[in-house]
């Protein structure tokens, strides 16, 4: 089991990587902790790039760590793992929402949603090499 963890003690987002096939995960289990709120759901990967976009998208980060203008995203192709990048304040500003779809019985399922903040150099980095190893398997 390979694990990710994005943000503070108390504050996180954890993915997990599981059902492996030729080293690569088929899917995360995405867990938002936040204070008073505790929520999970089952990612599935793209069939096309597995999670290397993911990984990709931390490593922008970690490229552009002086700062960006605007919003950057990653949604999974499910839609029930999102997360929002902005460079606010000197620290990278994470809005995660992961949320569950039941589409039957006129239930809609759920959303939750957080904030978390990173620090730009040295704990961005190793998130962004925690997400590139969940990614690549290894």
């Amino acid at each position: 089991m390979i694990q990710a963890r994005i943000g503070s003690d108390h504050d996180f987002l954890r993915l997990t990587a599981d059902g492996f096939d030729d080293g690569a995960p088929q899917y995360l289990l995405a867990e938002l902790r936040l204070q008073g709120l505790s929520a999970s759901v089952q990612v599935v990967h793209h069939y096309a790039t597995g999670f290397a976009d993911l990984a990709e998208f931390f490593q922008q980060h970690v490229n552009d760590w002086r700062g960006w203008d605007g919003v950057r995203t990653w949604e999974s192709l499910e839609r029930d793992l999102k997360i929002d990048a902005s460079h606010q304040y000197g620290h990278v500003q994470l809005r995660v929402t992961i949320q569950r779809f039941q589409p039957d019985w006129g239930n809609d399922g759920w959303p939750a949603t957080g904030d978390l903040t990173i620090e730009p150099g040295e704990q961005l980095s190793q998130i962004a090499q925690e997400v590139k190893a969940l990614a690549t398997g290894s």
